[in-house]
């Protein structure tokens, strides 16, 4: 869980600490001797260890770490579990056995217990949308109907809201700027950036002291304003493409026009691509009713391996080659330096957007086809 808070530790913090807070407990079944309180800085995802201990026979112990303002601290065993903490209290007390980590109890301090219950229900959620993400993967790999892979994706999709709304109701709600931070870290696996942006803004608002939440806003402000380089062909017209599908029938992209098209440039060869296949087909069931679809331009030079991987990876939609993989005339037509790689055509023929990858792809078909 510390991993996730390092993703977004980028805020400034910089002030020595003028308060401290207590943490003692009771660890059974420890698998090491020494216990550590270590703080999570907003300015670095390295971990600070400012006390450790050596526990007693009973498993006692008693550690001091600062309250310069509400942050994260994390409890380390020796070759053992980490438990996260909030220093919103002058004493937090910690009742372990490791043997049944999870189970941990936390007393004396609100947002630590929050943390807790929001870890669980989190990860209940999350198992559940594993179990029915490896069930879509193995009616893919039998050849399931479309019809109960389109029942299994909905699922999928659903489970995927839920965890989301589980993570955004905390942030909107807690009373602590510290367990807000974290959450939002939870957040920013499944949030739309301008939703979590959204997010952020309010707990700024809402707790305007806080070093932490207000480098965050300023980070998540800087990502914003540096922009990628522009695409060459961004709001140009798409470079026309003709080529045989896999019968031989000659398609041109501009047989499309009146629908927004994903070009798909990709290959059976290519790990990557075929890594990013199902976000592609699930954003294909999800909008292609919405008039879109999709055009797959293959880099291959085999083509028993290109057709073999469009079944294999349940590819439903118009696919077409010229199978001279890095000498086709796409490749200098649309600026390709690797694969996958991709672009969004409107129904005029422009390209509005490239190289959409992961939920990326489906966040701005969502804007563009309400």
């Amino acid at each position: 869980m510390i991993a996730v808070v390092g993703m977004l530790l980028m805020a400034s913090c910089s002030n020595k600490q003028s308060e401290s807070f207590t943490v003692t407990g009771t660890i059974e079944n420890a698998p090491g001797k020494k216990v550590f309180l270590m703080e999570i800085p907003y300015s670095s995802p390295q971990p600070i260890v400012v006390d450790s201990v050596t526990l007693d026979k009973k498993g006692s112990f008693t550690l001091k770490g600062g309250r310069k303002e509400e942050q994260i601290y994390g409890l380390s065993l020796e070759n053992g579990p980490e438990i996260l903490l909030v220093n919103d209290a002058d004493e937090v007390n910690i009742k372990l056995d490791v043997s049944n980590y999870r189970n941990y109890k936390v007393t004396g301090s609100p947002a630590s217990e929050s943390l807790h219950k929001l870890f669980e229900e989190y990860g209940r959620k999350d198992s559940t949308l594993f179990i029915t993400m490896k069930s879509i993967d193995s009616l893919q790999k039998a050849g399931g109907n479309d019809s109960t892979l389109v029942m299994a994706r909905a699922k999928r999709d659903a489970q995927s809201q839920e965890m989301t709304n589980t993570v955004k109701k905390f942030i909107s709600e807690s009373p602590s700027p510290a367990a807000r931070f974290y959450a939002i870290g939870l957040a920013s696996r499944t949030v739309p950036p301008d939703e979590l942006k959204q997010l952020v803004d309010q707990s700024v608002a809402k707790f305007k002291d806080h070093q932490g939440l207000a480098g965050l806003s300023q980070m998540l402000a800087a990502n914003s304003a540096r922009k990628q380089p522009d695409y060459p062909l961004m709001n140009q017209q798409a470079p026309e493409i003709n080529m045989p599908d896999n019968s031989g029938k000659m398609i041109s992209l501009s047989s499309f026009k009146g629908k927004y098209v994903l070009v798909d440039f990709w290959a059976s060869w290519c790990g990557p691509c075929r890594k990013e296949n199902p976000n592609v087909v699930a954003a294909y069931n999800k909008f292609k009713s919405k008039n879109f679809t999709i055009l797959g331009v293959s880099l291959d030079q085999d083509k028993a391996a290109w057709q073999q991987a469009v079944a294999k990876d349940n590819l439903t939609w118009t696919h077409i080659s010229d199978l001279k993989q890095w000498e086709s005339a796409a490749v200098p037509a649309y600026g390709i330096e690797g694969i996958p790689f991709n672009v969004l055509v409107d129904p005029q023929g422009k390209i509005v957007a490239s190289n959409l990858r992961g939920p990326d792809l489906e966040v701005k078909l969502q804007e563009l086809l309400k």
